[in-house]
């Protein structure tokens, strides 16, 4: 085939290698197979990547609220005062009390926030782009799948164009 001069000139590895396999591959099925394969791979790749942001999306919330708990209850134990009981450790001073317990309850609350704010606007979102992007390479793949297929079956330059731009 004229193709092998060109190989060098052409970036997308998938692409390359496949046009390679079709130069010295003589079974049709056996071509298309493997690059379905390549393309099973590249998906399986690409959808550990998704989860991991997904989970990370998931469980933000809840480390969040983790932290407001364990907030809670650092606040509460110091609220509480020493544990010394004694009349004269009494504090009168209620205004100071209350605005520890209110300083200390905004501290806890904004892990929540993060947690939150962190799943909605980082991971769930880079989350659905990495999605997003690769279906658009997978999409890609396929059509270079069907046009190395359409190569191999030496099918007319003008037919296979057709083809691959429906």
């Amino acid at each position: 085939m004229s193709l092998e001069a060109d190989l060098g000139n052409i970036d997308d590895k998938f692409l390359r290698s496949g046009l390679e396999l079709a130069i010295n591959e003589r079974d049709p099925a056996r071509l298309r197979n493997y690059l379905e394969l390549e393309m099973s791979n590249i998906d399986r790749r690409h959808n550990l990547g998704q989860e991991i942001f997904l989970y990370m999306g998931a469980y933000a919330p809840a480390f969040g609220l983790l932290g407001t708990v364990l907030g809670l209850i650092i606040m509460m134990s110091n609220f509480g005062g020493t544990g010394d009981t004694g009349i004269g450790a009494v504090d009168f001073d209620v205004a100071k009390r209350f605005e520890d317990l209110l300083g200390g309850m905004g501290i806890a609350l904004i892990t929540t926030f993060y947690g939150v704010l962190f799943s909605n606007l980082l991971f769930l979102p880079m989350a659905g782009k990495l999605k997003r992007k690769s279906e658009e390479e997978l999409m890609m793949k396929d059509i270079m799948l069907e046009g190395i297929i359409g190569i191999h079956a030496k099918d007319h330059p003008i037919i296979l164009r057709e083809k691959l731009m429906t």
